[in-house]
C-alpha cells in the first residue's frame, strides 16, 4: 500500500455516470491531454488494465473511495500511467504508516464571520485510510482537500494546508542548438 502522485483524465462514478474531471478544467484543450493531478492510493485500485500506445503511457482502473463500505460504488478512472507503472507503487514502502495532516477548521481558510480564521489542527491519518488528494480549490499552491475513511462507513472530506509542490500542467519545449564549424 501506497501513495503516488497521478495525472486522471477520467474520473466517472458508478453511482451517478458523471465525471469527477469537469470540461471547464480543459481550458479549451482537451480533458485528455491537460486532467488533473491527484494522489492516489494503491490499496483502493482493482481491474487495472493497460491501454498505453506506442508513445502514450496509459491505463484504467476500478476506484474505490471506501472499499469497507458495500453501499459505495466504485469509480472508473483512466490515467497517465501504465499498468507497469502502476504495480511499481505497489511496490513502494512508505515511509510511515501515517500522516499528520494540518485541516483547515471548518475548511474555510480565510474565515467568515461567523467561522473566524484560526490555526489548521493537526489530525494523525493512517495512510491506509486515504483515498485521495485533491488540489481542486482556490489556492492549489497553499491547500489541498484530502478524502479518507474513518472506520468502515465515515467517508471524510477536509481541506489541508499543505504545499505539496504538485507537478505543472504546462508542457516545456528544449530545443538543441548546434554550433558550427567548431
Amino acid at each position: 500500500m501506497s501513495l503516488f502522485v497521478v495525472r486522471v483524465w477520467k474520473w466517472q462514478d458508478s453511482r451517478d455516470s458523471s465525471n469527477r474531471i469537469s470540461t471547464m478544467e480543459d481550458r479549451g484543450i482537451a480533458p485528455s491531454i491537460l486532467g488533473r493531478y491527484f494522489i492516489l492510493n494503491t490499496n483502493r485500485i482493482t481491474d487495472l488494465q493497460d491501454l498505453s500506445t506506442l508513445t502514450v503511457p496509459k491505463s484504467s482502473f476500478l476506484y474505490f473511495d471506501n472499499p469497507f463500505d458495500r453501499r459505495e460504488g466504485y469509480s472508473y478512472i483512466e490515467c497517465d500511467h501504465s499498468a507497469a507503472q502502476i504495480i511499481a507503487h505497489f511496490d513502494d514502502v512508505p515511509a510511515s504508516q501515517a500522516v499528520t495532516l494540518p485541516i483547515v477548521p471548518h475548511n474555510q481558510p480565510w474565515g467568515t464571520p461567523y467561522f473566524p480564521l484560526r490555526a489548521p489542527v493537526n489530525t494523525i491519518v493512517g495512510i491506509w485510510a486515504i483515498a485521495y488528494v485533491d488540489r481542486y480549490n482556490p489556492d492549489p499552491n497553499h491547500y489541498v482537500w484530502v478524502c479518507y475513511t474513518k472506520g468502515a462507513f465515515k467517508r471524510v472530506e477536509v481541506l489541508c494546508s499543505i504545499d505539496i509542490g504538485w507537478p505543472t500542467l504546462t508542457s516545456t519545449t528544449t530545443t538543441a542548438t548546434t554550433a558550427r564549424g567548431q
